[in-house]
């Protein structure tokens, strides 16, 4: 339900934004001689539920910065759009404790334009708004998700398996691509370590040596890790190219997530708070990668 909940309140807050946005500007251009009713009614509509409109943008831009990959009070135009509506609403419930019209509206009106700036430039940093398609198939994989992890099953929809045919498994594969990130990998000390252990994931799985790539959706698609296997150890594990948005949020995951799974020699490990999706993807991208490697046992899942 993350996704669903995530994407539903973002379109809500920008339509209650935009909502709040227009009564002033409707009020400018249908005045004087091309006044026009349809449009003084909705006007006056929008007017009467203008508080209402501005409580629901507040409560809804906290729930969406609760469930979206960054961080709720972190420094960025998500939040700061969330302070914008909270001042807002602080100019207009004390406008009776500021004397004369003119003290509170104009800098109530000139947050607003603030607010509308602020609310562009995080549509920008976060990639747009998400598209019905892509919504769609983000909710049908959490949802699939979500049944695996409760009743043991897997369904697959024609997106999981266009995904699952775009996985590239062979060994000592190499990639194309526009974008890559160096591999993470260990130093002898580690990998000696790690060698002391009977089996991979504490005794329950064995690999073929190799070099993997796999793929798995991250906060956006396509997002295709390498990983590298010798004498039953993790070694290496890279992004070599993804479509994720914002480096300030993806960046941590893509640098800490891959070292864990080499210290940790699992491709299950903690997220990154701020790069939930990201983080979620690298390592459901580890685990598609190692699915053709597995020699016996079972790898572990998300």
């Amino acid at each position: 339900m993350t996704v669903i909940i995530d994407v539903l309140t973002a379109w809500l807050s920008v339509i209650f934004a935009v909502l709040l946005s227009i009564i002033y500007l409707l009020r400018i251009v249908n005045k004087g001689t091309r006044k026009n009713e349809v449009i003084a009614k909705i006007n006056h509509n929008l007017r009467n539920s203008h508080k209402t409109m501005g409580i629901a943008f507040v409560i809804t831009a906290c729930i969406h910065g609760f469930f979206s990959s960054g961080e709720i009070l972190s420094f960025n135009f998500g939040t700061l759009c969330m302070v914008m509506g909270v001042l807002l609403g602080l100019t207009y419930f004390l406008r009776k404790m500021l004397r004369g019209k003119c003290t509170w509206i104009k800098p109530h009106r000139w947050l607003t334009v603030v607010l509308i700036v602020f609310l562009g430039v995080h549509l920008w940093e976060v990639g747009g708004i998400m598209g019905p398609e892509v919504f769609f198939n983000r909710s049908l994989k959490e949802v699939e998700a979500s049944v695996e992890k409760l009743y043991g099953t897997k369904t697959v929809s024609a997106t999981a398996e266009a995904d699952q045919g775009n996985s590239v498994t062979a060994e000592n594969s190499s990639v194309s691509t526009a974008e890559s990130t160096p591999a993470t990998t260990v130093d002898a000390s580690v990998t000696d370590t790690v060698m002391t252990k009977t089996n991979l994931f504490l005794g329950s799985v064995d690999l073929q040596d190799g070099t993997y790539t796999g793929v798995a959706e991250g906060y956006g698609p396509e997002l295709t890790v390498s990983v590298t296997v010798a004498d039953n150890v993790i070694t290496a594990v890279s992004v070599i190219s993804h479509n994720e948005n914002n480096v300030k949020y993806y960046g941590k995951a893509i640098d800490a997530v891959p070292a864990a799974i080499i210290a940790a020699q699992t491709p299950v490990v903690d997220t990154i708070s701020g790069a939930t999706y990201t983080s979620t993807g690298i390592m459901r991208a580890v685990i598609n990668a190692l699915e053709p490697a597995v020699i016996s046992g079972t790898l572990p899942s998300l």
